[in-house]
């Protein structure tokens, strides 16, 4: 009988704590940034499908991301007049747009305009995602732009029938920390040339 009350105290650690995949605590209502990681975020993503998992295969929302920062870093190699930090800031921002989700859950767009209280809540994680990784928000128009884009691509190709090739979750959690760690060493070189 103890081992279930035991349990039962771990599981529940009150009103909007989760346990995360590395073993964290974290009060989504007022979060901790120490104990955000991007080893958490990448597995979570990865392990959480588009629209609501009512794709025709599985298509997580690491890929989503990673496809984002991917076109992100595309738009950079065509005349753009941005400083070395401001690209790496819009990647990260392209790569982690959707990163509250891993705490949050992803929630298609249409229930979460439901929903006012998950907006406050998500905003508030995503400030403290934002101030960890070192991106800015609100998200600028680019990245805001990449996403609705690729949301479109995704309907057609996802939605309206399956057209593309998708990663397993083991890839898209693996290219999604190989991303971010493109972008962080794409900032050590900036900060080595200075």
């Amino acid at each position: 009988m103890a081992n279930k009350n035991n349990t039962r105290t771990e599981i529940n650690k009150g009103p909007g704590v989760i346990r995360t995949y590395t073993g964290l605590y974290l009060n989504v209502l007022n979060p901790d940034p120490e104990l955000i990681c991007i080893e958490d975020i990448a597995h979570a993503l990865s392990s959480l499908c588009r629209f609501g998992g009512h794709t025709g295969v599985f298509y997580s929302v690491a890929e989503h991301s990673v496809r984002c920062k991917l076109m992100a870093q595309e738009q950079f190699k065509y005349g753009c007049t941005e400083s070395h930090q401001q690209k790496a800031d819009e990647m990260m921002a392209a790569l982690m747009h959707d990163a509250s989700e891993a705490y949050l859950v992803d929630v298609p767009r249409p229930v979460k305009e439901l929903l006012p209280r998950y907006y406050e809540i998500e905003n508030n994680l995503m400030q403290v995602i934002a101030k960890k990784f070192g991106f800015t928000l609100p998200l600028s128009e680019r990245v805001t732009n990449i996403d609705n884009i690729m949301l479109q691509r995704e309907w057609d190709n996802l939605m309206l029938g399956v057209h593309w090739q998708v990663l397993s979750r083991d890839a898209a959690r693996s290219m999604f920390l190989k991303e971010f760690d493109a972008i962080e060493m794409f900032r050590e070189y900036e900060l080595k040339q200075l």
